[in-house]
């Protein structure tokens, strides 16, 4: 049963402070869910609780630990498809992407199952006869995970499963965007036997929950998925404390197509892999850099691709594009191809918002040509 509450020492509860935030529907700009709010106290209460956790919970052997993660894996194929319709329900993203993405998370829970029982350490020969040395691998402790709307389970399921897979505990701060997921999540791991502290969710204001993961000593290891701004200030704060980090950032990535290739099936392909999320992914091709021999041929194509992808309500199953997340990503895309076409380039497809889909943040799938090395489109990340 998911309980759309924050999770701290293994009871579901409102924010401190009793302030909430609603989870809207990005096709339809409705509330799903009104969930709680929290702040710097309820970040601090879920250290608390992870830091009472983490001995018993390191005292576990991999065997153990690996015994309930598979059970998670299970609980997730088996329900995948109710599951994925609340990921669909805040994310925005077509049905089959949601489904897909939770599939290879139960992936990640099983795999590091195994792993766990596998970190067997090393012997290293010693220049002394007299000594002996040997690596011992350890759980690093407490992990703060702060992670990203755009893969709501992908991008919480990977880190959750690694750290209680090596003995750590965890507070977890998922996107104000997408927390259903997360909730949801974190619902099986309780009916699947996890101890009481040992996993921690709690949503809230971004800037409080991390300084409390940065300024904690308690707090060994934090985890980031999201913008490049917010991963300097994270750095800065860890060169002060010696937080061990682990950083996801954004991304602007470039594609080279030689003349060699088919070019109509990289144009499809093209098409497809930078559309994917309604093209918010940190590694999707933004900047396709075409040698001059396919150029046309290939503009041609995946403007043509482009034009033939069908976008709406992610829970209609004909949907391959969804909505943008939220009014000011949209806004944020158009400024972006206003601006690029400004700069000199040459608008191909798309470049609007859908007719009929005035509601929910959509926009086209656009192509751009002619852009330069100097053109906000070249040089600015997307998503």
């Amino acid at each position: 049963m998911t309980h759309n509450k924050n999770f701290i020492n293994g009871v579901w509860i409102e924010a401190r402070d009793g302030r909430t935030w609603q989870v809207i529907n990005p096709a339809t700009e409705e509330t799903v869910e009104t969930v709680p709010f929290g702040n710097a106290t309820d970040a601090d209460d879920a250290v608390d609780a992870a830091v009472r956790s983490q001995k018993t919970w390191a005292g576990t052997n991999p065997y153990q630990r690996a015994d309930i993660l598979k059970q998670v894996a299970h609980l997730m194929r088996t329900r995948a498809t109710e599951l994925s319709a609340i990921t669909v329900a805040e994310s925005g993203k077509p049905a089959l992407e949601a489904r897909g993405e939770w599939i290879v998370a139960a992936q990640f829970f099983e795999w590091f199952a195994e792993e766990g029982k596998r970190a067997h350490g090393r012997t290293v020969v010693s220049s002394r006869s007299n000594k002996r040395m040997s690596v011992i691998l350890q759980p690093v402790g407490v992990v703060g995970i702060i992670t990203a709307w755009n893969f709501p389970i992908w991008n919480i399921a990977r880190v959750w499963a690694a750290s209680l897979a090596a003995g750590c505990t965890f507070v977890a701060k998922p996107s104000e965007y997408t927390p259903l997921t997360a909730m949801a999540l974190m619902a099986i791991l309780e009916e699947a036997g996890l101890p009481a502290g040992v996993a921690n969710l709690v949503l809230g204001d971004a800037a409080a929950v991390g300084n409390v993961f940065m300024t904690r000593p308690e707090v060994r290891k934090v985890h980031f998925v999201g913008s490049t701004r917010v991963g300097k200030i994270l750095m800065n704060a860890a060169s002060v404390t010696h937080t061990r980090l682990s950083l996801e950032l954004g991304g602007n990535a470039p594609c080279i197509i030689f003349p060699d290739v088919d070019v109509e099936t990289l144009a499809k392909a093209a098409a497809v892999a930078k559309t994917r999320n309604c093209g918010q992914v940190c590694v999707s091709p933004q900047r396709f850099i075409v040698h001059r021999n396919i150029y046309e041929q290939f503009c041609e194509l995946a403007a043509s691709h482009l034009g033939k992808l069908k976008v709406g309500n992610g829970a209609d199953p004909d949907t391959q594009i969804g909505p943008l997340i939220n009014a000011r990503q949209r806004d944020h895309v158009a400024g972006v191809v206003e601006a690029g076409i400004a700069a000199g380039g040459s608008l191909l497809c798309g470049g609007k918002i859908p007719a009929g889909l005035e509601n929910g943040y959509f926009y086209e799938p656009t192509l751009v040509r002619d852009v330069s090395a100097t053109n906000p489109l070249f040089r600015q990340e997307i998503s």
